[in-house]
């Protein structure tokens, strides 16, 4: 049987045909085919069929993988786009369990810790700091102070001017900015933060201890 299939085989790549058209009309695996077809000689006519066969189910695999890749866009898009509309208000109580957990991750909150210090590059997250420092921890505005960290000192100005509209603090609240580049990200601009990482701090030691307090609140009731 296998003999009478490879001689078939032989006959078929004789005529110019294609492994995977060879393969849609016997059954045999693709190993037992290359095996037994690696010497048949081809013409150039054939050759230049074959080459042309392969050029074309290459083709219509990147056109598959693009077409999976946009409807896994589209699809993720759509399930955000749901996701999103569940979230309808926030009440004071989620502000202040979402900002006290937001903390909890990004602040500073060390045992040596003496003010308030919150940093992220992220400007929704800054901007939902804000709001709960202000309506839950009633934190006036002339009590912030902000400081930026960037990667070029070139971009201080225009990284205090966004951060300064993003938060509403004013300019001339922001203290001196600092460079710092992490490892990582050395020689790697496209890994560099376009506006910087930007600290909101609030020197109050009795806010920071309520801080504490309302993090450990919730590690209590977990």
């Amino acid at each position: 049987m296998k003999s009478e299939e490879k001689n078939r085989a032989v006959e078929l790549r004789k005529t110019g045909l294609t492994y995977n058209e060879i393969l849609s009309m016997l059954p045999v695996s693709k190993g037992s085919l290359s095996y037994w077809l690696h010497d048949v000689v081809l013409t150039d006519q054939q050759k230049r069929r074959i080459y042309a066969k392969d050029l074309e189910v290459r083709r219509k695999f990147v056109e598959y993988n693009e077409l999976k890749h946009k409807d896994a866009i589209s699809n993720k898009a759509a399930i955000s786009e749901v996701a999103c509309k569940e979230i309808v208000d926030l009440s004071q109580h989620d502000l202040k369990l979402i900002g006290t957990a937001l903390y909890w991750a990004e602040g500073y909150k060390t045992s040596r810790a003496k003010q308030v210090d919150f940093a992220n590059s992220d400007p929704a997250m800054i901007k939902l700091i804000m709001r709960w420092f202000r309506e839950i921890c009633c934190v006036s505005d002339d009590r912030f102070r902000a400081r930026i960290q960037v990667h070029d000192m070139r971009t201080v100005q225009r990284a205090i001017k966004f951060w300064s509209l993003t938060t509403g603090i004013p300019v001339k609240q922001f203290t001196k900015s600092y460079i710092r580049v992490s490892p990582s990200s050395k020689k790697k601009v496209e890994n560099y933060l376009p506006h910087g990482v930007c600290h909101i701090r609030i020197s109050d030691t009795n806010l920071l201890a309520k801080i504490k307090g309302w993090i450990l609140g919730i590690s209590v009731a977990l």
